[in-house]
């Protein structure tokens, strides 16, 4: 599995010109190498991955690691180290742009190479087997930590009481981690899309937005569902039903060989023709992964065509500031006629009496 994916890796590198490559970034650590320890560089020539770490994770490293991989111990001098192997070739050496530090980077320039940023975030968009049963399991553990927190919505609790129940369940549920700080949002806080919980005590008539996911062996759930404290009135009913329509039909879409950005226009538009594309204030979905936002990106400026084993969630929102706001996102696995949705718990309108 690691052999093709570094394999993978030099065929990229070979298209853009690049004959080496510096890793840094955790994720492509653990992606290339095995390694989970988080704490080294990663360097891949034609020749040979050498894994470069300390003392402190030499010992981990061994038992992670692929075979092809050779764990070095840079002695406290990592900069020096990678610069040292990328220096015994010729030709451009690629980074993480995003990632690598500036004095990460004056470090290696000592050394005087050839520099090209690059992002390979991309090869690990297409998911294996194990990665597809990583997500679902992940996302069973998420679907059931929030049916078990249901019953314990009601006045008078705060956001923060359920958000750590929620991680809680979670956690006994067996996952390793929550994806991200989970978001309990309720009442006008609803109509903040990334509000995550406070001591704001939850009242009757409340919506209250959950969105949250479980970390299991590296990988990320991602979930949301809105539900109502009480009996929904009329006008929540209308907003609830509108974003639930426009989510079914995003979903429907997803496809392998879908262009991402037709995707998430199809769902603009559907507020559009309802005059409400204004309170739709974000891209449709993301993939997920080791990171809990990846490629491919569902949104109107989005390139990438959807691809089978692919997972993307999507996740459009209505919010009025002030208000109230309404989220319903699922994960789906795309397939090559459609999709799977990995996120299991019920769509429908919860009324929380």
């Amino acid at each position: 599995m690691i052999d093709e994916r570094i394999r993978a890796l030099r065929r990229f590198l070979k298209e853009r010109h690049v004959e080496s490559v510096l890793l840094l970034q955790p994720e492509n650590l653990r992606y290339f190498s095995g390694f989970t320890g988080g704490e080294g560089a990663l360097v891949v020539t034609p020749e040979e991955a050498v894994l470069w770490t300390d003392l402190r994770y030499t010992e981990q490293a061994a038992q992670e690691c692929d075979p092809s991989v050779r764990i070095e111990n840079h002695g406290g001098r990592l900069p020096l180290a990678a610069a040292g192997l990328l220096a015994e070739g010729a030709g451009v050496v690629g980074y993480e742009k995003n990632y690598m530090t500036h004095a990460f980077y004056e470090a290696l320039a000592q050394e005087e190479l050839s520099f090209e940023g690059l992002s390979v975030t991309a090869l690990r968009a297409v998911k294996e087997p194990y990665e597809l049963e990583a997500t679902r399991k992940a996302s069973a553990i998420a679907d059931k930590a929030f049916a078990d927190v249901l019953a314990y919505i009601e006045p008078g609790v705060t956001e923060r009481e359920l958000a750590a129940r929620l991680e809680s369940n979670m956690l006994l549920g067996g996952a390793e981690g929550k994806s991200f700080d989970t978001i309990v949002a309720s009442g006008k806080r609803s109509a903040m899309p990334h509000g995550t919980a406070t001591d704001k005590v939850v009242e009757k008539g409340d919506f209250i937005t959950f969105d949250f996911g479980a970390l299991w062996d590296g990988y990320h759930s991602d979930m949301t569902r809105t539900v109502v404290v009480g009996k929904a009135s009329n006008e929540q009913k209308k907003v609830y039903e509108l974003v639930l329509e426009a989510q079914l039909l995003g979903a429907e879409a997803v496809k392998a060989g879908v262009v991402c950005s037709e995707v998430d226009g199809i769902v603009r538009k559907f507020f559009e023709d309802r005059e409400c594309a204004q309170y739709f204030t974000h891209a449709l979905g993301h993939g997920t992964g080791l990171e809990i936002h990846e490629e491919p990106l569902l949104s109107p400026r989005a390139q990438g065509v959807l691809q089978e084993n692919m997972i993307v969630t999507v996740e459009p929102g209505l919010y009025k500031q002030g208000l109230y706001g309404v989220r319903i996102e699922d994960s789906l696995i795309v397939t090559k006629t459609g999709h799977e949705i990995v996120t299991k718990t019920s769509k429908e309108l919860m009324e929380l009496l």
